[in-house]
């Protein structure tokens, strides 16, 4: 008995390391089975029920067994770079969603029928129709369903979606309230608070589900009931790369370039640096859409939208050869890989995992706040990914003065998100990524 516990106060530890490192909001747990000393995947599910009027969400307790995984091997799937747990939280999501859609009661009167209907959308429109992202429809899952749960609990006549027409300002404002000052308590017993920032985005998703319904109910919904939320100022402190913080990562590209450890993050850095590309188009690059007699890649951005970058001049020779020798049969140019390190010898291998899965931006995202931690760059919410995305676009700006065609090279599909970007940016003197042999 004490040696169980020795094995899942371990596995705890790492559960708890990885949840905070790749914010993991899934809850789950693990546990062996007394006989057969089987590791056992422990989760609950949601159910919908109702009890003497009131609405309430019920868990039901699951498991899963991980045959392979026992007492005695079970270390080599619990470390820094395991895929068990996040694949875990991944499949344990499935199964909650799965749950969802399976107790919606099909009622156009329901207010849960509509948020399935809304999440599962594949079209979206603004003035005209688009298919959306599967970043849309993630996002849209993470702010309606806890919403949707929250306010269940705070009002029962909520499951009525006409009742929203005369209460939903009221019940959004008391959640984002509750949210911004840190009193929203999750079913965990965790507090959860939000950033001014955040709370846009959540009304800009609860704002669009409402105006869905108002759109494809057939009875009189009002269109744009939020209309009179006010929201606080949004702020943000996020900033390009000041020209210190540039040196360091350039410094830091040369030092890591050929580590094993770090190889695969260093190109990806130096594609966003290059090119302005978002985590997930980085992640997301095929093999098949390298072009490799005209030296350009096929990018599929948001909305499905394709783009062509090119690497024709003569700075871009280094990139591209490494970009060519990092190519494969496979189906993704980074694909998913872990690294084996043994400390007797001092040795790091990279084992491939699976050459036709991508590896996932949650692995460039901790990357990137290991170097940040590395180097001393700006901390959290000022430096991020993000950073190199927009010091792309102000130094491109600057220096060419062309607004319409780094709108083409980074995907944005208008002006405005151009001028955004250029709003708030620092102004410093440095050297531009574009003449740079990275």
């Amino acid at each position: 008995m004490i040696t169980k516990n020795k094995h899942l106060k371990k596995i705890n530890k790492y559960l708890k390391s990885h949840k905070k490192r790749y914010r993991i909001n899934v809850d789950f747990s693990y546990r062996f089975d007394i006989r057969s000393k089987t590791l056992i995947l422990c989760y609950s599910i949601p159910l919908l029920v109702a009890k003497n009027g009131v609405v309430k969400i019920k868990k039901i307790r699951k498991q899963k067994y991980h045959s392979h995984i026992k007492e005695n091997n079970y270390t080599k799937y619990f470390n820094d770079e395991s895929y068990l747990i996040r694949d875990d939280a991944e499949w344990v999501e499935k199964q909650n969603e799965i749950a969802e859609r399976n107790h919606s009661s099909g009622d156009e009167y329901d207010w849960k029928w509509w948020i399935d209907r809304y999440v599962n959308r594949i079209m979206g429109h603004t003035k005209t129709m688009k298919e959306l992202s599967p970043s849309t429809l993630k996002q849209n899952k993470r702010i309606l369903y806890p919403y949707f749960q929250w306010l269940i609990n705070y009002d029962s006549s909520s499951v009525d979606i006409m009742n929203h027409i005369d209460k939903g300002v009221e019940w959004f404002n008391e959640y984002y309230r509750l949210r911004m000052t840190g009193e929203f308590v999750d079913e965990n017993s965790k507090v959860k608070k939000w950033s001014s920032a955040t709370i846009h985005t959540a009304y800009r998703n609860v704002r669009g589900f409402y105006n869905f319904v108002a759109m494809g109910h057939k009875d009189n919904f009002h269109f744009d009931i939020l209309r009179k939320v006010q929201l606080p100022k949004q702020t943000t402190k996020r900033d390009a790369l000041n020209s210190n913080e540039f040196e360091k990562v350039m410094d830091f590209i040369v030092q890591k370039k050929n580590d094993v450890m770090w190889e695969k993050f260093i190109l990806l850095l130096r594609l966003q640096l290059k090119t302005g590309m978002r985590v997930g188009e980085l992640v997301n690059i095929r093999n098949r859409n390298i072009d490799v007699d005209n030296k350009k890649i096929k990018i599929i951005g948001k909305g499905e939208v394709a783009r062509f970058l090119q690497f024709v001049s003569k700075d871009d020779e280094i990139i591209w050869n490494d970009i060519l020798n990092k190519k494969h049969s496979g189906l993704y140019l980074f694909h998913r890989t872990k690294i084996v390190f043994y400390p007797k010898q001092r040795h790091k291998i990279e084992i491939d995992i699976d050459e036709n899965l991508p590896t996932t931006e949650s692995y460039y995202q901790q990357r990137f706040r290991k170097m940040r931690t590395l180097l001393g760059l700006r901390g959290k919410g000022i430096i991020t990914s993000h950073s190199l995305r927009r010091y792309f676009i102000t130094k491109f700006v600057k220096e060419s003065g062309n607004r319409d065609l780094v709108m083409q090279i980074v995907g944005h599909k208008s002006l405005r998100m151009v001028d955004e970007y250029l709003s708030d940016m620092i102004d410093e003197d440095t050297t531009t990524t574009l003449t740079l042999g990275i």
